[in-house]
């Protein structure tokens, strides 16, 4: 084929009616409206090529074992990366049943919603950062597509609802087979959980995330990444899933990190029972701060000192000291609130005296800080889901969360290569 006689032709054709313009930029414009349409034209033409679309003879046997018979083609009209085209499908009925097949949409891909796959895809990438209404104005400036917010909003929740699935689906396979697992080369194992409030239709709840990181046996460093809208247990077990999915049962070094949220240490910890657990450096420093604030006044000469003496012994791992010099200025305070501050940070050491030897795991060479597990909550969480401050349903919310998960875990080819439109 002749590609500059066939540019000449195109160029030809955009150039009538309404030209080509004066600008380059006026050009491009009219060159890309007038190869839309010729793309559109042409892939009309080329599902107008097979009539028989899907046909598999008069009859084909049915999921109930009967056989489904051959009732006609029928037509439908998707709308694609190119404009809208029409196809006629074989249908099939089972009359003992009463199901109806289109082996032509099940072999694509196509579910009930009147998009093709290729455009479905681009929906789900725009929709994965923007809200609906800006995903659509997006959509049509970038591909000169229209869809209402709406559909873009039940195409995403088809696809991420089924990326929720995917998720379960891979945690009771890892619970189902053990052995899969030996064969994996660990060294050292991070587990980072956390929590981010999420606004639903009725009320606020809390979103867990989960974020393991881990080396394999050439010290490469990888990462997955889950945010369930889940009650405690039933984040237990896909939690639990994902850990052992990452290597805990053969890692050479397992470590916790967390802030002082209660379910991370009561339920996650047993969970990965052998793992180092960490109160997280920096939000530990924070109660510290909290103490010398309500003391000696916030931005006082005094309250910075105070700062750095506690800040210095808890570093060091000298909980001793610490303890016993918040004890000794509790002894000399008559203010009620003072002393309440005082043994909320007391009771807050005895409750993690176990996870605050800074010292020591500096000297492992291990991380103190759960930045990491922070960060899905900002990037992975806040930045969709309170981004035009939206209210959530809770099957909606679930559903952009495991989509963004399956991005930020790099699984976007596997999750469409089980077709997510066709998901009941």
């Amino acid at each position: 084929m002749d590609i500059s006689k066939l540019a000449q032709d195109v160029l030809a054709y955009a150039g009538q009616g309404q030209g080509m313009g004066q600008t380059l930029a006026a050009g491009e414009r009219r060159l890309r409206e007038v190869l839309m349409q010729i793309g559109q034209a042409a892939l009309q033409l080329h599902t107008d090529q097979d009539q028989r679309r899907g046909y598999e003879g008069c009859s084909r046997v049915c999921t109930c074992g009967k056989d489904q018979k051959f009732v006609g083609h029928r037509l439908r009209t998707i709308e694609t990366l190119l404009g809208p085209v029409s196809l006629t499908r074989a249908y099939y009925h089972c009359r003992h049943c009463g199901q109806s097949h289109v082996p032509f949409d099940q072999a694509e891909g196509l579910g009930r919603l009147q998009v093709s796959v290729p455009l479905a895809q681009v929906v789900v990438e725009l929709t994965d950062t923007l809200p609906f209404g800006q995903a659509q104005m997006k959509l049509e400036v970038l591909l000169g597509r229209r869809l209402s917010a709406s559909s873009m909003g039940r195409i995403t929740q088809k696809v991420g609802s089924f990326a929720a699935a995917v998720e379960e689906e891979a945690a009771d396979q890892v619970k189902i087979d053990r052995s899969a697992l030996a064969a994996m080369e660990v060294g050292r194992l991070y587990i980072y959980a956390d929590g981010a409030m999420v606004h639903h239709l009725k009320d606020w709840q809390e979103t867990k995330a989960l974020q393991c990181r881990w080396q394999d046996a050439k010290e490469n460093w990888h990462a997955r990444h889950l945010c369930r809208n889940e009650k405690v247990p039933a984040f237990d077990a896909l939690a639990w899933a994902c850990m052992h999915g990452c290597g805990l049962d053969n890692a050479r070094q397992s470590v916790l990190l967390g802030d002082g949220i209660p379910w991370i240490w009561n339920h996650l910890g047993p969970l990965a029972d052998e793992a180092i657990q960490i109160l997280d450096w920096y939000h530990a420093k924070e109660h510290l701060w909290g103490l010398a604030k309500a003391l000696e006044g916030e931005g006082t000469l005094a309250c910075h000192e105070l700062l750095k003496e506690l800040e210095a012994l808890l570093w060091d791992s000298r909980l001793e000291e610490l303890v016993a010099l918040l004890e000794n200025r509790r002894k000399h305070l008559r203010s009620v609130p003072k002393r309440a501050a005082v043994d909320e940070l007391l009771g807050y050491l005895t409750t993690h005296r176990v996870r605050m030897d800074y010292k020591k795991y500096r000297e492992m060479g291990l991380e103190i800080g759960s930045g990491p597990i922070e960060g899905d909550c900002k990037n992975l969480i806040h930045a969709r889901m309170k981004r035009g401050s939206p209210r959530w349903s809770d099957q909606g919310c679930q559903a952009m969360l495991s989509l963004r998960c399956c991005h930020a875990n790099n699984q976007r080819a596997p999750l469409w290569s089980r077709k997510p439109l066709l998901a009941a």
